[in-house]
């Protein structure tokens, strides 16, 4: 408990806002959302087994009389139309009640059933792919930010070191200039001012970097404007190894999901062509059905060969079928389906190189930015030790004010190029993980 307070006291390390960007993210939220509806689609398409019931119920008057002379016991019921007693709107008024129910349940469908389970089945493995194709660019973006501060962080750390050197270049100039000291002029203090502008110049882009990462970060979060941010700081490690390209390539066609993605669309188009050919042919089901009508103001006669529709109680059960006779029109809409199969076909054959392409360059990057901060680092340490032997001697009396700011200078960009080397070294790693399709150490 004590260890795991002061870790979070300490502040959120790389892994962490990674791991957070990749639940909080809007953009992942969104992917979210489209997994939900496949899913419900998946649902909907598992239960097509489902009998279709279609029901109509009614009450509806006023309804003229219709009664039969003799009454409901006559002994013609069907008779001549003349001895029915018809009324339109007078003597007594009545309602009528209807209800009217039908299923069917599907037995054959010709593989529409299968077909359409398998299209949204691969429906969902797509756009869970495309969730973690989200959740890896919150990632990359995530480190991104949390680098990006990093740097600025350590670049206004170094600035201020150099703003040291500077003030007691200052201190020395002006007790030379009240000496009247031959060894430095009015000039020499200006250039040691200026010098001074320059890096306070370079600090305020320090500021406007370190500002922009955290304002990156809180919104990767889903931050409110209330809520703290604490980051862990560091300083900028050193380059990884060099992975192997063959390894590396090997991994990120089996893992990126964007290669996941398209394979799945590969199927689901598969599956809607024999979907579309399915439907050419009926469905073939049980029809179940019952009607029921009740009328209060009509004669109800006993009899089995009149057919009554104001009093009716019925049932069926029948083998039937279904279908369209549209066949031009589901022909075309097969060879939409196929074309749609060769459109994903052909995007999956571009993920597949665009992947390659991106792990190439990712590890070009890496590569560059490794040479980069080899060189940068060794300048530094060169730059370091001019500007300090260029300080004792300026100091001592020996040197001149013109060594000191041009050394300091050097000292200072090669300092800054360094940091920006290793910056550029954790962004090229975080893109090479987002091109392999996770994590590789």
């Amino acid at each position: 408990m004590i260890l795991t307070a002061l870790l979070l006291s300490a502040g959120l390390s790389l892994r962490d806002v990674q791991e957070r960007a990749r639940t909080n993210d809007p953009r992942v939220q969104q992917a979210i959302a489209q997994l939900q509806n496949a899913q419900g689609k998946r649902d909907e398409a598992h239960a097509m087994w489902f009998p279709q019931i279609e029901s109509t119920g009614y009450v509806g008057g006023p309804t003229p009389e219709h009664y039969l002379k003799g009454g409901s016991n006559d002994p013609d019921p069907t008779g001549p139309f003349e001895t029915l007693h018809r009324c339109t709107f007078c003597g007594q008024l009545g309602v009528v009640l209807h209800a009217d129910v039908q299923a069917i349940l599907p037995l054959w469908t010709f593989g529409k059933i299968d077909a359409g389970k398998s299209a949204t089945a691969h429906l969902v493995g797509a756009t869970e792919a495309l969730l973690q194709r989200a959740r890896d660019q919150a990632s990359y973006d995530a480190a991104r930010a949390y680098w990006g501060y990093q740097t600025a962080r350590n670049a206004q750390d170094a600035l201020q070191k150099i703003r040291s050197r500077i003030e007691d270049a200052r201190k020395t100039a002006d007790k030379l200039l009240q000496g009247e000291s031959e060894q430095i002029t009015k000039a020499d203090r200006l250039k040691i001012d200026y010098l001074a502008e320059e890096i306070e110049a370079n600090g305020a882009a320090a500021i406007k970097n370190r500002d922009l990462a955290i304002t990156g970060m809180r919104s990767l979060l889903a931050l409110k404007p209330e809520e703290p941010l604490e980051v862990l700081q560091e300083a900028l490690p050193e380059p990884p190894l060099q992975p192997a390209l063959e390894a590396v390539l090997s991994r990120a066609l089996e893992r990126r999901p964007e290669v996941r993605a398209t394979e799945e669309a590969v199927k689901a188009r598969m599956a809607q062509v024999d979907l579309e050919t399915a439907r050419l042919w009926p469905d073939i089901g049980l029809v179940g059905g019952a009607r029921f009508t009740e009328t209060t103001n009509a004669s109800n006669p006993p009899s089995p060969f009149v057919a009554n529709p104001y009093h009716e109680l019925s049932g069926y059960v029948a083998l039937g079928f279904r279908g369209t006779f549209d066949v031009p029109q589901k022909l075309a809409r097969r060879r939409q389906a196929q074309a749609d199969l060769a459109e994903a076909l052909a995007m999956r054959r571009g993920a597949e190189q665009l992947v390659r392409l991106e792990v190439s360059q990712a590890l070009g990057d890496l590569a560059e930015a490794r040479v980069k901060v080899d060189r940068y680092t060794k300048e530094t340490a060169i730059g370091k030790q001019l500007a300090t032997q260029a300080g004792v001697a300026f100091d001592s009396g020996l040197g001149e004010a013109r060594e000191l700011l041009e050394d300091t200078l050097l000292f200072a960009r090669a300092d800054g190029a360094r940091l920006e080397a290793l910056y550029n070294v954790q962004l090229a790693w975080a893109a090479l993980e987002k091109a392999a399709g996770g994590p590789l150490q």
